[in-house]
């Protein structure tokens, strides 16, 4: 079995280190106004990043867990990542009905 320091420590590094300067990144945006959560467009776009973001944490700890053979874990973080895939789907391809 592998220790801590060759499965975890890197995963948490890595996302750790990378979430941070994403969070920081996408708090510059929004106060800088390049992202202007009032729009629509602006919107679908946040939240496609922030899906991005979520999708490479999940499809690596999948795979992570699927190689230290913690198979039902891996199979819950994909089957997850999956809902909030079609939930993001929905989300950026639902025509809102505009009123005038």
């Amino acid at each position: 079995m592998l220790d801590f320091n060759r499965v975890w420590l890197p995963f948490l590094y890595l996302y750790g280190v990378g979430g941070l300067i994403f969070i920081i990144g996408m708090y510059i945006a929004i106060q800088s106004k390049s992202i202007k959560k009032e729009r629509e467009r602006h919107k679908k776009w946040f939240y496609v990043l922030l899906f991005g973001m979520i999708y490479y944490i999940g499809i690596h700890s999948f795979f992570t867990l699927a190689a230290i053979d913690n198979m039902k874990l891996a199979f819950i973080i994909l089957f997850i990542i999956i809902l909030i895939a079609l939930r993001l789907v929905f989300f950026v391809f639902n025509k809102q009905k505009k009123y005038t």
